[in-house]
This record gives structure tokens, C-alpha cells and sequence, in this order.
């Protein structure tokens, strides 16, 4: 999410809710163990051109600041810290 936020496409392993955040449109999402897929996703970030690449980072910041508001969350885990026990 950091590498997206600052506009970078990314490589990822999809586990977790990686996948909600990161498809082909802002990076390369590759099954966990798979490494055949890793190879070709570095393959392809490394031939994507540099115009590519910048679309690719464009979309996955668009989606971080969309998607995750650092003044929420912060709220959010403020009220499950001080929620009571």
C-alpha cells in the first residue's frame, strides 16, 4: 500500500486482502509460492515501459487515497484502543 501511495506499480503475492488492493491495472499479483509467476511479473515490470509503469502508479495511488484514509483509520483504531474491556 506504501509502494502504491507514492505512485509505484507493484509486485504482489496474493494472500490476505492484497488482492482487493492490487490487480493488472497498478501492478502484477502472483499466487503465493508460484516461482514461475514471480519471474514472469519481474520479466514484465522490467520490459514495462516507462510510460507503463507511470499508469500503473497512477491507478494504485488513485485506489490508496480512495481507499484508505489515513485520518480514518486512525480514528478507527483509536476507538477499538479506548474501547473498554
Amino acid at each position: 500500500m506504501e509502494a502504491l501511495a507514492q505512485g509505484r506499480p507493484v509486485i504482489a503475492t496474493a494472500v490476505a486482502g492484497i488482492p482487493e488492493l492490487v490487480d493488472g491495472e497498478c501492478g502484477w499479483l502472483v499466487p503465493a509460492g508460484s516461482e514461475d509467476a514471480l519471474v514472469e511479473a519481474m520479466t514484465d515490470a522490467l520490459r514495462c515501459s516507462a510510460e507503463d509503469l507511470a499508469k500503473k502508479g497512477a491507478v494504485g495511488r488513485g485506489r490508496v487515497m480512495e481507499m484508505h484514509c489515513s485520518i480514518t483509520n486512525a480514528k478507527e483504531l483509536l476507538e477499538l484502543i479506548a474501547e473498554p474491556l
